[in-house]
C-alpha cells in the first residue's frame, strides 16, 4: 500500500512540474543505423583501385566495405555504372540478383546475343559454358556491338552454376 502511496504522490509531483508521461506509439519503431536493406540492390563500396572504364564487374575487396575488379572466373558482387576515380570515393554496384532490370558491362567480344556470360579478365563479361559460374544472359540489340571493351547489356541473376 505504502508503495502505490508513494507512486500517486510522485505522480501528482511530477504533474506539478510539468511533466507528464505520453502513451507509447502505435507498432513497431526501428532505428536506422545506416546499413541494411538495399530496396534498389544497388549498394556503395570503395574501391581497392582506381579503374579507367566504367561498367566492370566488381567482386569483394579487402574488407566489406570494399570492392576489387574481377579476374577470369571470379564470382561477382555485380557492375558499377561508376568509374572508380580515387580510393576513398565510393563506387556503387548493382548486386546481382538483388538489382531490378537490365544492367551494362563491358564485354571482351566472345559474347552473342542470349548468350550466359561469367566473369573475363580484367573485368569484363565473357561467354559462358555449362561449368561456369553465370551470373546473367546477354541482351544485343541490332544497333549495338559486342566487339573487345564494348558495352552490352545483360539481364543479371544470382551467380551460381546454371543448367543451359
Amino acid at each position: 500500500m505504502k508503495t502505490i502511496i508513494r507512486k500517486l504522490m510522485l505522480a501528482a509531483s511530477l504533474a506539478m512540474l510539468g511533466w507528464h508521461r505520453s502513451a507509447p506509439a502505435a507498432g513497431v519503431q526501428f532505428a536506422n543505423i545506416g546499413e541494411g536493406i538495399n530496396e534498389t540492390g544497388v549498394r556503395s563500396y570503395l574501391p581497392d583501385a582506381t579503374t579507367s572504364s566504367r561498367y566492370l564487374l566488381y567482386k569483394a575487396g579487402t574488407d566489406g566495405d570494399h570492392c576489387a575488379i574481377t579476374g577470369a572466373g571470379d564470382t561477382p558482387l555485380g557492375s558499377s555504372d561508376d568509374q572508380a576515380d580515387s580510393t576513398t570515393t565510393p563506387i556503387a554496384l548493382n548486386l546481382f540478383g538483388a538489382v531490378r532490370g537490365t544492367v551494362r558491362v563491358v564485354t571482351d567480344g566472345t559474347v552473342s546475343n542470349t548468350n550466359r556470360v561469367k566473369c573475363g579478365a580484367s573485368g569484363k563479361v565473357t561467354a559462358a559454358s555449362t561449368t561456369d559460374v553465370s551470373f546473367g544472359i546477354a541482351i544485343i540489340g541490332t544497333d549495338m556491338t559486342s566487339a573487345d571493351g564494348d558495352v552490352i547489356t545483360i539481364i543479371p541473376m544470382v551467380p551460381q552454376k546454371y543448367v543451359f
